[in-house]
């Protein structure tokens, strides 16, 4: 009854207060006019000033040429950079560069599936927490069996519910899909130090937690398109792993407070107390081409994604 009342009165405060809003899409070599077009369309139900800003990373010629039609479209600020900036730094231009109070990121392969999609976030922007919408994913096996792998990670891994995700209150955040003030992005943004991908919203996540920032899960999920084949995919994930040791190891304090949020850290931590990390540097070596040929086949498997994540993180430990 309780959680009932507080909906209805930040439904009845968003609608009664004009608030404003920038919707910031990075893009790198993705044609993102169907995204803008969908957002354009729920603007006109709202009660908000709004811009829509989408910065180009540096896509192929192709691509930029397409989003270009971007440039016509009312309240669109469209940008290309001369060079590729990265994840990090691209986000943090849109934010700071943005011109109203309230600042939504939504990642470029994304697709509207709720029709109050803007609304929904406009409830609750004024409870002072980073909003997070989370992602879905089409229940339907991709026709590119290259494509599986991505897809059935992000069906069993990623498409979890707002309950789920708020059971343990940290830092956790998907920054896919999430709403901020700028006047906290401004004091707390993406880390530019990590250049490569993977884990830039772990460390934004970190970095607000211990500002003392909620961050807040709910359900309002953008559908993730964007599915890479299985090489692409598992190359990304060595990417992270490798971010994630960075991290762990140079740019945080709290190294206990990380491994207790992140749930691969967590894991690795419990299984190496029993396991020598030596075991796992072995079996990646010897059965690396046999993990990644289930990978890449028509039926992955995701404890032996889990198990060959923990095998390179073993390795890279030893190398670096």
């Amino acid at each position: 009854m309780k959680s009932l009342i507080l909906d209805s009165f930040l439904k009845l405060t968003a609608l009664k207060k004009r608030i404003m809003l920038s919707i910031n899409i990075p893009v790198y070599n993705i044609d993102v006019y169907d995204l803008v077009e969908q957002l354009l369309e729920q603007t006109k139900k709202l009660n908000s000033d709004y811009e829509i800003r989408v910065y180009d990373d540096a896509s192929r010629a192709v691509i930029r040429k397409k989003n270009r039609k971007l440039e016509g479209l009312p309240n669109v600020t469209y940008k290309e950079m001369r060079r590729n900036v990265g994840r990090a730094a691209i986000r943090n231009k849109m934010g700071f560069e943005s011109k109203f109070e309230y600042l939504l990121f939504i990642d470029a392969d994304s697709k509207l599936i709720s029709e109050s999609y803007l609304e929904h976030y406009l409830r609750y922007a004024e409870t002072g927490n980073i909003m997070c919408g989370g992602t879905t994913y089409n229940p339907e096996r991709p026709a590119d069996p290259e494509k599986t792998l991505r897809w059935y990670y992000g069906t069993h891994r990623e498409a979890v519910s707002a309950q789920q995700k708020n059971r343990n209150k940290g830092f956790v955040i998907t920054s896919n899909n999430f709403l901020i003030r700028k006047n906290i992005f401004k004091k707390i943004h993406f880390r530019e130090d990590i250049k490569k991908y993977g884990h830039e919203d772990t460390m934004l996540g970190y970095d607000l937690f211990t500002n003392g920032y909620n961050i807040v899960h709910f359900d309002n999920p953008v559908e993730h398109t964007g599915l890479e084949n299985a090489a692409v995919f598992l190359n990304k994930t060595k990417l992270a792993i490798g971010n994630l040791w960075l991290i762990s190891q140079h740019l945080i304090d709290d190294k206990k407070a990380l491994t207790e949020q992140v749930t691969f850290l967590n894991r690795y931590q419990k299984i190496t107390r029993f396991v020598p990390e030596a075991l796992f540097r072995f079996l990646f070596k010897t059965f690396k081409i046999q993990m990644e040929n289930n990978l890449t086949g028509e039926k992955p498997k995701l404890f032996i994604y889990d198990f060959y994540k923990m095998c390179f993180y073993a390795t890279i430990k030893i190398r670096a």
